[in-house]
């Protein structure tokens, strides 16, 4: 039967190489030697080498204690809560390469490949571990480092802590490179600690994500009081639209009737003082004058009737004061009924004079109660 291969893709994307990146990514972030989240919260371990110990943390060398038998119990305890063995320098074999920056993600397959070449031992008794130790743009560097198992298990067994009761789990196997740098052995140990580091990554994450909720919840606050507002405003504004299109209404109204007013006032201003000119009218025209028909159109009058004699009483009304234009619309004629001339007059009349205003009145000087003795 063939092999069957199974081969991820999207749009010419290999899917399967885009889960390799993703994977390295992840990987440095969390376990590269420069990663800010290892430097910050993996747990210290405490180094035995040849008779000495040494604290790491991250990777690196934080402080060396010359004797963990000067040191008290509380605090040799807190030191060996994650503790590691570095194999001597001659029970290890070291080899750096230098590898294309685009192979890492292949970087396993690699070195497998450089430990069955490199390897002195068999294949049943070769450990073999590496780790990056620098990037370039297009090259990396890899440590390799390369032991037999019995070298292991030997220095396990001589190291002063092999007896201690203290010590809850088995303790990770190291390689120190010539500048220190430690290399993990997988398999002996380190599941406690790789547990701690990643219970502070969680942890951090759980605070993240309820400084988070606790900000979206803010904002949403926020955001729905600023919306709670943001209606009454709108509410409080089209109310005062409303009360503006009142306003506006009602100062048309005002202002329509002002004008009516005006208008009003102005026409009672220019009319003439009908009743004033009708009695000066009549108390004007002589007991020989019969009027048959008065016209007043604004300030012109027309006056039609009888007379004994019009011609005096035309010449009347030219000597009447207030009275202009004064003449006749037709000629006088004697009327064979009566016997008296039939005339037709018109004139304009102008302001009525004013009345004078009438003298105050003095209050007396001498008090009541002389007036009254």
């Amino acid at each position: 039967m063939g092999q069957v291969a199974n081969n991820w893709s999207l749009f010419g994307l290999d899917l399967t190489r885009a889960g390799k990146w993703l994977a390295l990514g992840l990987e440095q972030l969390l376990y590269d030697h420069d990663a800010w989240l290892l430097r910050r919260f993996d747990p210290p371990v405490t180094l035995f080498s040849e008779g000495t110990e040494s604290l790491y943390q991250a990777d690196r060398l934080c402080e060396d204690i010359a004797s963990g038998r000067s040191e008290s119990g509380a605090h040799r305890a807190d030191i060996v809560r994650h503790c590691a063995v570095a194999l001597p320098q001659d029970a290890v074999l070291l080899k750096t390469l230098q590898l294309p920056a685009a192979s890492e993600e292949d970087l396993g397959s690699a070195m497998a490949l450089e430990i069955d070449l490199s390897s002195p031992f068999s294949d049943q008794d070769t450990r073999a571990s590496w780790r990056v130790l620098s990037r370039g743009e297009s090259v990396i560097e890899v440590v390799l480092a390369i032991t037999a198992q019995a070298a292991i298990d030997k220095t396990l067994e001589t190291t002063e802590f092999a007896t201690d009761n203290r010590i809850a789990e088995a303790p990770e196997v190291w390689a120190l490179t010539d500048d220190g740098v430690p290399i993990s052995f997988m398999g002996f140990g380190g599941q406690t600690r790789r547990a701690a580091y990643h219970g502070e990554l969680r942890r951090l994450a759980g605070l993240w994500a309820a400084i988070w909720v606790c900000v979206m919840v803010g904002l949403m606050a926020i955001a729905l009081a600023t919306s709670l507002r943001a209606d009454r405003l709108n509410a409080g504004f089209q109310q005062v639209r409303v009360d503006a299109a009142e306003a506006a209404n009602g100062r048309q109204e005002l202002q329509l009737g002002r004008t009516r007013l005006g208008a009003i006032q102005a026409a009672i201003v220019e009319r003439p003082n009908y009743q004033y000119w009708l009695n000066h009218i009549a108390a004007s025209a002589p007991d020989t004058v019969y009027f048959d028909r008065l016209n007043f159109d604004s300030s012109e009058v027309i006056v039609r009737g009888y007379s004994n004699n019009a011609s005096v009483y035309l010449r009347m009304l030219t000597e009447q004061p207030g009275y202009t234009d004064v003449a006749a619309l037709s000629a006088f004629a004697r009327d064979q009924n009566n016997g008296l001339e039939r005339f037709s007059i018109q004139w304009r009349v102008t302001e009525p004079p004013k009345p004078e205003a009438e003298e105050p009145v003095v209050a007396p000087t001498t008090p009541l109660s002389e007036v009254l003795q």
